[in-house]
């Protein structure tokens, strides 16, 4: 091995190695920038070097639910979310994609209420936790852990949240 490919693979190893990256020390939701965004709204993980980090969700309703967890730090049991005709999980989706919130309800309908927030809790947990090595307390935790409660234990505990002004309630 050449002293060039040796140092190369030490760079790897040394950018692959967690207990040398930058803490996430907060979570921002903010407007998005871009006019082709496919949400108004996008959702980044700040480290304590001011870098942040996009997470990608794959889909509208693993977003929403991320966020509408956010926006409630000590946690929230499934069926307050479900009250009123899904009511706050309505006005949060057409705050997010600035449209009718009737597609929420037919995919909630038809999937059943339970199934559609264990789908794409899940599906948020996956797409915080492929953003980082570091993201597990910024995923959705599993309720058994917490009295049934949805919760983030990042926020739970106290941690950063930055909420663009045009969300909160």
């Amino acid at each position: 091995m050449t002293d060039a490919e040796i140092r190369q693979r030490l760079a790897e190893y040394m950018e692959s190695d967690i207990t040398l990256m930058p803490r996430l020390v907060a979570v921002e939701v903010r407007l998005s920038g871009g006019t082709s965004s496919r949400c108004r709204y996008d959702v980044l993980l700040i480290d304590e070097e001011g870098g942040e980090t996009s997470v990608k969700f794959r889909d509208r309703c693993s977003r929403l639910m991320y966020i509408y967890t956010l926006l409630h730090p000590q946690g929230y049991q499934r069926r307050s979310a479900a009250a009123n005709d899904y009511r706050e999980l309505r006005q949060l989706f057409s705050q997010l994609y600035f449209t009718d919130s009737e597609a929420l309800v037919r995919t909630i309908e038809s999937t059943g209420y339970n199934q559609f927030v264990s789908q794409y809790v899940t599906q948020s947990r996956v797409a915080v936790r492929q953003t980082s090595p570091l993201a597990s307390p910024f995923a959705i935790d599993r309720p058994q852990a917490h009295h049934g409660k949805l919760l983030i234990p990042f926020v739970a505990q106290g941690g950063t949240v930055i909420i663009d002004a045009s969300l909160k309630h």
